[in-house]
């Protein structure tokens, strides 16, 4: 089953990514620590997550990893953005 597939059938509640198994539920943690949200689904290559607001999406290019604890977003490097390499 692909992961569009999976996304629509109300019953799924885990996803195969390349990142991970994600779960429907689990914590989106920030860069920095923070929860973010909970998982709704997986569709495509996006992570819908609910952030008490109503819902919003992470790719999942975005992810650094995927453990018990949740999923961890990796860092947008925007500090860096523009500067040379260290080398």
């Amino acid at each position: 089953m692909n992961q569009t597939s999976a996304a629509t059938d109300p019953n799924t509640r885990d996803w195969m990514t390349v990142v991970g198994t994600i779960r429907k539920g689990m914590p989106v943690i920030d860069a920095e620590g923070k929860c973010i949200g909970h998982v709704a689904c997986v569709e495509n290559e996006e992570i819908m997550f609910d952030d008490g607001d109503g819902h919003d999406f992470v790719a999942i290019s975005q992810v650094d990893g995927v453990g018990e604890t949740g999923v961890l977003l990796s860092g947008r490097g925007d500090a860096t953005f523009g500067m040379p390499a260290a080398g």
